[in-house]
């Protein structure tokens, strides 16, 4: 492995650990999406219950996972970034696969594909996603 494969490895690491510390393990599995660019970062969560699947808004103490994503943007030699990743963690495992562009099919909508992918990890189930915090549409 080279330095910079190694410090991604490690990034991806303690991202794991983090959600693990906040959304326990005492669920189906704990699934982070997100889109990584060199301008922007997409941060999902998942957490799979008992006959449903939760999304979880983003609030302040995921902070530190995003920016961490964002080091991991940075990581790679510019030829070597990835677009995305998912990481998968049950049962004190995780599972990562990282996505790069020839990947990624731009025609399918990214809501349609997002779902796809979190019923692929979960299996079958509702995923609930909670309200829209107050004021959220306002400008």
């Amino acid at each position: 492995m080279t330095e910079w494969q190694v410090e991604m490895a490690d990034i991806i690491s303690e991202i794991a650990r983090n959600l693990v510390a906040k959304h326990g393990s005492e669920n189906r599995g704990i699934l982070l999406l997100s889109g990584i660019s060199t301008d922007s970062i997409t941060y999902s969560v998942f957490i799979g219950k008992k006959g449903y699947i939760q999304y979880c808004n983003v609030v302040a103490d995921d902070r530190e996972n995003l920016d961490l994503l964002w080091e991991l943007a940075f990581t790679p030699p510019p030829a070597s970034r990835c677009e995305a990743i998912e990481m998968f963690i049950k049962s004190g495992k995780l599972t990562t696969n990282i996505l790069y562009a020839k990947d990624i099919d731009l025609e399918k909508d990214e809501f349609e594909v997002r779902d796809e992918v979190v019923h692929s990890y979960f299996g079958d189930g509702q995923i609930v996603y909670p309200p829209m915090p107050f004021g959220s549409w306002e400008l």
